[in-house]
């Protein structure tokens, strides 16, 4: 799967899909393709057969949003894959729990691809060492948003090291503050996982049980019923408008969680992330 986004490109590489599984792992790669980074290569026998010659010839960094051996797993195969070809790649991660790692950003560090600017945006809460990539191309203001296990199309990762509180810091304070409120209409979201099939299905089940109550998720609900991928078709203000999770003073989230006016935040979160899990 190949989209452009215009000067830069990403490459979506289907992982696991075949066994039942759903991971994404990306080939961000420069205007001119000589310059890339590989993003959660975490199957690196599927991996690589979707890399020609000259795409494995462009990567300079493998990358990875959080430690998890499904993002992560694939980091020392893939760097002996391309040391055959005399290809020595360094690693980035949010800590040296993933292997190889040779490089920890700070939260907010700027980092160049070519011409391409990349912000580290630091989101601990699914994993402590959760990092999301915000990518803008100078030149056309186009952007991208390498998301991992933090931000999901219509949802969110489990805590499965942080807390609510967390959860909402990530997603709305330190993601939408990190790529600026003029920038999230441009700024496409690439998860690590295609989940937007079954967070549709909770939304509407649990928050937007009817149609006309909130537009742009019945928009996500067509679009989601009629194609398998979704990666890369909703701009992180598309999921301001339909996320419940960034959408946690909508009055129709909070009913939905059983919100007698007086919660938090972070209760409304922990609620509703604890239904997701449920369903």
């Amino acid at each position: 799967m190949l989209r452009q986004v215009r000067n830069m490109h990403v490459k979506a590489i289907k992982m696991r899909w075949l066994t039942g599984g759903d991971n994404y792992s990306y080939l961000l790669s420069t205007q001119d393709r000589t310059k890339s980074w590989l993003i959660d290569p975490a199957e690196v026998l599927e991996v690589v057969p979707n890399l020609d010659a000259a795409e494995r010839r462009s990567i300079q960094v493998i990358v990875n949003t959080h430690h998890h051996y499904d993002h992560s797993g694939g980091n020392v195969g893939m760097l002996a894959a391309l040391g055959k070809d005399n290809i020595k790649p360094s690693v980035i991660g949010g800590s040296h729990t993933s292997p190889a790692v040779t490089v920890v950003p700070e939260h907010m560090q700027h980092l160049k691809l070519g011409d391409l600017e990349i912000t580290c945006i630091r989101t601990p809460c699914h994993t402590q060492d959760s990092v999301c990539y915000h990518v803008k191309d100078p030149q056309t203001g186009e952007q991208a948003l390498f998301s991992g296990d933090t931000l999901f199309t219509a949802g969110c990762g489990r805590f499965f090291e942080g807390t609510a509180q967390e959860m909402d810091a990530a997603l709305n304070q330190r993601l939408l503050g990190g790529v600026g409120e003029p920038n999230w209409a441009l700024t496409k979201v690439f998860p690590g996982h295609e989940y937007t099939k079954s967070n549709v299905k909770f939304v509407r089940k649990a928050v937007y049980p009817n149609p006309n109550m909130n537009q742009a998720f019945d928009e996500l609900d067509k679009f989601a019923a009629e194609n398998e991928v979704t990666t890369g078709h909703f701009s992180l203000a598309d999921e301001t408008q339909f996320n419940p999770f960034m959408r946690l003073d909508d009055p129709l989230v909070r009913q939905a969680v059983g919100d007698d006016g007086s919660w938090s935040r972070t209760q409304v979160m922990d609620r509703l992330r604890k239904l997701k899990n449920t369903m």
